[in-house]
């Protein structure tokens, strides 16, 4: 098996001379992953939600059940899927999630009754919830140790990107009609999602090397060298992490967050339409956000790994809940409270979407990351369902959802405070500097 793998190695020497890290290949195929599946699914949602409303006559509320619901089977069965991709591994999770939200989409280009609409979210949640993103965040958990939060950054670029889809889903639209549209967009994710996900590699010893690029050699191979990786790239079992507090307070830190993932995500369009703005205004601006939250989520992962990715979470849900109180009162007459909007959500969310990603492997290590954050989704239940119908319920009685957006800022600034309360050592302030001792004990040999 040693030889085995010093050939491949080898091998990948020959593909790639410059001697790239294997890993940054897995979190570029993840940006990829991400702005087609994310873009499409969730980025895309508040296109759909007003196409949905004014094609069929539904409700707000009643559309905003179906991502509810969807949320909700995500979240009841993220433990299980957690489990699956930790024992299968996220390449083969990561092409059965493509091809079921492939399928989910086919089954959206016909729902024309909500019975039919509800059952194509439940389908795209279990696609989800088996691979594509999730699949990606495993795999750069598992390659990556110090260099975590820059490595998500670069997952998480493709977020960015698929702001642009709120600009191409309208066009194509226009030009395909909204049922048809569902089946183009279902090839599209099956035809180049699938070659993405076969870029992903369970793990790095497989593949001739270590986390964060460390070449195998010299006296890093001693065996208290080996014994300092393992507990690196280890971490504690879920039954040993729901046993600390800490678990419970990240919980309440990161559902926070996600209140704020939702508002803006969910309802960004419905609310500046409802506000005055054009549909093809809300495209410009929507493409102008992903744009300009790129180069900030590469500054924000740089960030979080020299100070702290704990510190770094922190400020940023902070600067989303005062960003989401500028966004309630946005209108165009006072389209400059965009600006302060873009200085203090732009910075917050990149923020919280990069350190969100590795917090559960830095406080509990990495070797059972996908069934611990499933559980942590699956408590999120609750949030994850209760806002979209919160937001729904204040725009059908207020005909606005200004003051859904100023209570969700309230919530989401919380997070920072439940994540402050916990004093548990991070799992990764234990190993990173015994592991950079031990790097720079050996032959000293990294890869870029």
């Amino acid at each position: 098996m040693g030889a085995g793998r010093h050939s491949l190695a080898k091998l990948k020497a020959r593909i790639f001379p410059g001697q790239i890290f294997y890993g940054w290949y897995i979190a570029t195929a993840g940006a990829g992953t991400n702005f087609i599946v994310l873009g499409i699914t969730f980025f895309g949602f508040g296109v759909f939600l007003e196409e949905f409303r004014l094609t069929s006559g539904w409700s707000v509320t009643a559309i905003a059940l179906g991502y509810s619901i969807q949320m909700l089977q995500q979240g009841l069965l993220a433990p299980v899927t957690g489990h699956i991709l930790d024992r299968v591994g996220p390449r083969k999770m990561a092409v059965a999630g493509v091809t079921i939200i492939s399928l989910s989409l086919l089954l959206f280009s016909q729902a024309t009754i909500l019975p039919i609409y509800y059952a194509a979210c439940m389908v795209m949640a279990l696609g989800q919830g088996m691979g594509g993103p999730n699949a990606f965040s495993l795999a750069v958990m598992r390659w990556f140790v110090r260099k975590r939060g820059r490595a998500m950054s670069v997952v998480t670029t493709g977020n960015g990107f698929g702001y642009f889809s709120t600009m191409i889903l309208a066009a194509m639209i226009a030009g395909f009609g909204f049922h048809a549209t569902f089946v183009v967009l279902a090839a599209v994710i099956f035809v180049v999602g699938i070659p993405l996900a076969l870029v992903i590699r369970d793990r790095p010893e497989n593949f001739g090397s270590l986390p964060d690029g460390e070449i195998p050699g010299g006296d890093s191979q001693s065996a208290a060298a080996q014994a300092v990786r393992s507990r690196a790239t280890g971490g504690l079992a879920v039954g040993e992490a729901i046993r600390t507090p800490a678990f419970y307070l990240l919980v309440l830190a990161m559902a926070a967050g996600q209140a704020a993932q939702i508002v803006w995500i969910v309802f960004q369009v419905p609310h500046l339409k409802s506000a005055g703005f054009s549909l093809a205004f809300v495209g410009i601006q929507a493409a102008a956000y992903g744009m300009a939250a790129i180069p900030l989520r590469w500054a924000v992962g740089w960030l979080g790994d020299t100070f702290g990715r704990k510190k770094m979470y922190m400020l940023a849900v902070s600067l989303e809940g005062i960003g989401l109180c500028f966004f309630a009162f946005v209108t165009p007459d006072r389209w400059w409270l965009f600006i302060p909007f873009y200085l203090t959500f732009g910075i917050g969310h990149a923020g919280w979407l990069v350190m969100s990603q590795s917090l559960p492997a830095d406080f509990f290590g990495s070797k059972h990351f996908a069934a611990i954050r499933g559980l942590i989704i699956s408590l999120q239940i609750p949030v994850s369902m209760v806002v979209p119908l919160f937001m729904g319920f204040v725009f059908d009685t207020r005909g606005n959802y200004q003051l859904a957006y100023l209570v969700i800022a309230c919530i989401t600034v919380s997070g920072a405070l439940c994540l402050g309360l916990s004093r548990r050592p991070l799992w990764i302030q234990m190993t990173a500097p015994k592991l950079a001792a031990v790097a720079r004990a050996g032959d000293g040999k990294t890869a870029p």
